[in-house]
């Protein structure tokens, strides 16, 4: 499978869309179908409400997910400790790509997923990406499209299949089900969807805000190793160093009613830092005519500032290597 998957990788012309045709055909898509993002007071939400009794943001129907509070602790060292607003969202969501050979090249059903905090609202997403709510249409919407190919007795080889935590500085203890799936059957690509080559892909990730970051985990679940022992640590010394660190770090993080969250206020439309700073939790009406429900109203946390996620790498022996920190 790693020959497979590199050969993909090096191959950046695909059967279907030319790399440099991709972005063009977002815009495409995004003019094919009506989409709009307004900001709305909390009280014109549909379905959302404050409850009475903790101030916690919640839909009616109990699903999709909660704004909440979270006390949190850090015990080692000289002890620190905050709160904040955070999103609840129990439910496990499956991110899936579809992966198929075409002309001895695996490539990789991507989609054109509006999202509502989205910067540019489209971008090349999984395959498949939805939450139980979704898929079970609790919103009384339309089918996940491939969703078969992921879930179920009719699924095909699968290639990736593991649980990885949400951003966590915004979810509480949220999980997501990374998959890829290998199908040999004949698959149409519909009109929000192209299969595009791992190397395409590759070359997408180098602009702006065009591989969304749900895509980007999914691929990197991806069977890429050689099986050859070339890192400067082996995988058991690896999994030594993150089990010792996760022991020596005391961080504890309880519920507590949004209400009673200090250092944060609520205003009519917004809930923000006493500081305006890290990010806010506002809301927003959406209309999107390619999605399951093509108009509806949610909470979003939207960030205060530009943040950097970035890796220092060098070379041992030839091969490159990342820093990365616990």
């Amino acid at each position: 499978m790693a020959e497979r998957l590199a050969l993909s990788a090096r191959t950046l012309r695909g059967r279907g869309l030319r790399t440099e045709d991709v972005t063009g055909w977002l815009a495409g898509r995004a003019t094919a179908n009506r989409f709009r993002v307004d900001p709305i007071p909390f009280a014109a939400m549909d379905g959302w409400t404050f409850q009475g009794t903790t101030g916690n943001l919640v839909h009616r129907s109990g699903r999709f997910f909660s704004v909440e509070g979270v006390h949190v602790t850090i015990g080692d060292g000289p002890l620190q400790q905050w709160q904040q607003p955070i999103i609840d969202q129990p439910e496990i969501g499956v991110l899936g790509i579809l992966a198929k050979e075409f002309d001895g090249v695996l490539h990789f059903l991507m989609q054109a997923k509006m999202e509502p905090g989205n910067r540019n609202l489209l971008q090349l997403s999984p395959t498949v990406q939805a939450t139980r709510s979704n898929y079970t249409k609790v919103h009384r919407g339309a089918e996940v499209k491939y969703l078969g190919h992921f879930l179920g007795d009719g699924r095909g080889r699968v290639l990736a299949d593991v649980l990885q935590s949400e951003h966590g500085a915004w979810f509480l203890r949220k999980s997501n089900r990374n998959m890829i799936v290998e199908t040999t059957e004949d698959v149409p690509a519909g009109d929000d969807f192209c299969w595009l080559t791992l190397g395409q892909i590759g070359e997408l990730l180098r602009r702006d805000n065009v591989v969304n970051m749900d895509a980007r985990t999914v691929l990197a679940c991806a069977p890429v190793g050689s099986g050859r022992s070339e890192a400067l640590l082996p995988d058991t010394e690896l999994i030594s160093w993150i089990t010792e660190e996760r022991s020596l770090h005391d961080v504890r993080a309880r519920r507590i009613p949004l209400d009673t969250v200090e250092e944060w206020k609520r205003g009519p439309s917004s809930i923000d830092h006493a500081e305006e700073r890290y990010f806010r939790v506002m809301a927003v009406a959406v209309q999107a005519e390619s999605r399951e429900v093509t108009s509806w109203t949610q909470p979003l946390i939207e960030p205060v500032g530009l943040g950097v996620t970035a890796f220092v790498t060098r070379s041992f022996g030839g091969v490159p290597h990342v820093l990365v920190h616990a």
